[in-house]
């Protein structure tokens, strides 16, 4: 007799959460599992086999006063979610980060019996810290990807994996050279990579200032080129405007490719780079990178009084020391970047140390195997579901 098939919704509002959400749904094909997903999630998740229920494009929002922007859209797609989970009555939940517009979605599907695995567990240890009273109640697992999580959770009597760090399994590092070709650019002078963020508020936020000082390094080093990642999330009229302030004469040592940000960090020999996934992805690759963060004063405000942290970017965070630059606010602008900038494209000390550390940092992420760890747990739950 045929096995039956698990049904499997995932939820997934971000880029990098369509990122691991494919990378979940590729390991389960590759074992012939007898699982389907359905959804949210982006272009990755889609190409993978998730029957996509929405778009992670309609959820691409951060920040307090951002979210309530858009509260009532958001509600009505987290209530179309709910509605679809209650009719297709799926094996499992799978929620992939993104609390604020996850948590609620996780009551109501524990409420009405369908078993909760979140993957990738809200950074709770930043602020909020209370919520971890909800994933005790509302998530029957709790998967972990960051070394320093597990200490946390289990010293509040909260059980959860620590399965390791996806992207140890999603990203591949090439040799700079052969990365470098693979891009549609000269291969010649040094590279630098500019990833303003996959929200569009972030986006608009950072992508001027950053063009602005890579216009100034650039002028600075005319053998430097510049990248531009493009997240898929972004509408495209948004980043037209952007990269048109790049300035005319400098546009042919610019290149903007859409949904390549992995090849273009890898290429690179510096990132600057929104907080978030990306900053990690740099430390797997071994791209010195410097990061930033710019918000709305409300948002950053409430940031300020909430989060419990010393830093803002995973490599520093698993370090717990400084080893990337963080410019934050008013220090994310075009001189703050390219002063930050500036001594890791010249090289010297600054240079191998900042190499040094992040391989250091892709050590302390686990070792591969994450997305089959997790996978293993969800199909755990999943097939409890049918006894």
């Amino acid at each position: 007799m045929p096995e039956a098939e698990l049904k499997v919704m995932i939820s997934a509002g971000e880029e990098s959460g369509d990122l691991h959400g494919a990378a979940l749904m590729r390991e389960a094909l590759s074992r012939g599992a007898p699982v389907s997903f359905f959804g949210l999630g982006g272009d990755r998740m889609e190409e993978a086999g998730c029957r996509l229920l929405a778009h992670a494009r309609e959820t691409a929002v951060m920040g307090v006063s951002e979210v309530l922007a858009q509260a009532r859209r958001l509600w009505r797609l987290r209530e179309r979610l709910a509605a679809a989970a209650a009719d297709e009555r799926p094996d499992a939940l799978v929620l992939i980060d993104s609390p604020d517009f996850n948590f609620r979605l996780a009551k109501r599907a524990a409420e009405a019996g369908v078993p909760v695995v979140y993957y990738i567990c809200p950074q709770i240890w930043a602020w909020r810290r209370g919520r971890i009273k909800f994933l005790a109640k509302y998530a029957r697992r709790r998967l972990l990807i960051l070394p320093f999580e597990e200490e946390f959770y289990r010293s509040r009597g909260v059980g959860c994996d620590f399965v390791g760090h996806p992207l140890l399994d999603e990203v591949k590092p090439l040799p700079k050279g052969e990365a470098r070709a693979a891009l549609p650019m000269p291969a010649d002078g040094p590279l630098l990579a500019l990833l303003p963020g996959s929200r569009r508020g972030v986006f608009a936020r950072l992508a001027p200032e950053m063009l602005k000082a890579a216009a100034a390094l650039a002028r600075a080093r005319p053998a430097l080129r510049v990248a531009v990642a493009l997240a898929p999330t972004l509408p495209g009229d948004l980043a037209d405007e952007c990269l048109a302030l790049f300035p005319e004469d400098l546009r042919p040592r610019l290149c903007a490719l859409r949904g390549h940000s992995q090849r273009i960090i890898n290429a690179a020999s510096l990132a600057v780079i929104a907080s978030g996934t990306s900053a990690a992805e740099a430390a797997v690759l071994g791209t010195p990178a410097v990061v930033c963060y710019r918000t709305s004063p409300a948002s950053y405000l409430v940031a300020r009084m909430l989060v419990k942290t010393k830093f803002i970017s995973i490599p520093n965070l698993v370090l717990g020391r400084k080893l990337l630059p963080e410019l934050v606010q008013g220090a994310a602008s075009a001189e703050g970047i390219a002063r930050a900038a500036a001594p890791y494209l010249d090289g010297g000390g600054e240079l191998s140390e900042m190499r040094a550390g992040l391989a250091e940092v892709s050590r302390a992420l686990g070792g591969p195997g994450a997305s089959a760890r997790a996978l293993d747990i969800i199909l755990e739950e999943a097939g409890g579901a049918l006894k």
